[in-house]
């Protein structure tokens, strides 16, 4: 599709391509995000078929939403700390170790550290959770290890 304009009229050329292959009586709703043109070519679609629904994207609207809280001060700062602590048991081969020992000592399931990448909406709370779950094993693994060896 990134060949082409994203225009209405080709949003609504290629929507309705699909619905006549699948059958317009076998659909009920077309979804999208917001995007204006989307937004017009459903539209034009609701128009000609009446019984099909126009409905937003609820994914879409959540990751608006998470953005928009991650842009706080208070997110901000608890993101900039468990990326740090991230970084540092990702990129030290030593730590990493360790922590990866102490999971496996633990118990702990649901994986390894966990890190924040902006365009993905979920990893803000997978990140933060992640530092959650291995609270123990952060605690476990003391700075004395790293001296002695």
């Amino acid at each position: 599709m990134s060949l082409f304009s994203h225009t209405t009229d080709f949003f609504e050329n290629e929507i309705l391509e699909v619905l006549e292959n699948i059958g317009t009586t076998k659909i009920s709703a077309i979804v999208t995000d917001a995007a204006s043109a989307l937004v017009a070519a459903k539209k034009k679609i609701i128009e000609k078929y009446p019984h099909i629904i126009s409905l937003r994207c609820i994914a879409h609207h959540i990751n608006l939403i998470a953005a928009d809280v991650a842009k706080t001060a208070f997110a901000k700062n608890i993101l900039e700390k468990c990326t740090k602590i991230t970084k540092f048991f990702k990129k030290a081969h030593q730590a990493g170790g360790y922590l990866r020992e102490e999971i496996v000592n633990e118990l702990i399931t649901g994986g390894n550290l966990k890190t924040y990448i902006k365009t993905r909406w979920s990893s803000a709370f997978d990140c933060t959770a992640s530092i959650l779950r291995l609270e123990t094993c952060f605690r476990n693994v003391s700075i004395y290890k790293f001296i002695i060896c």
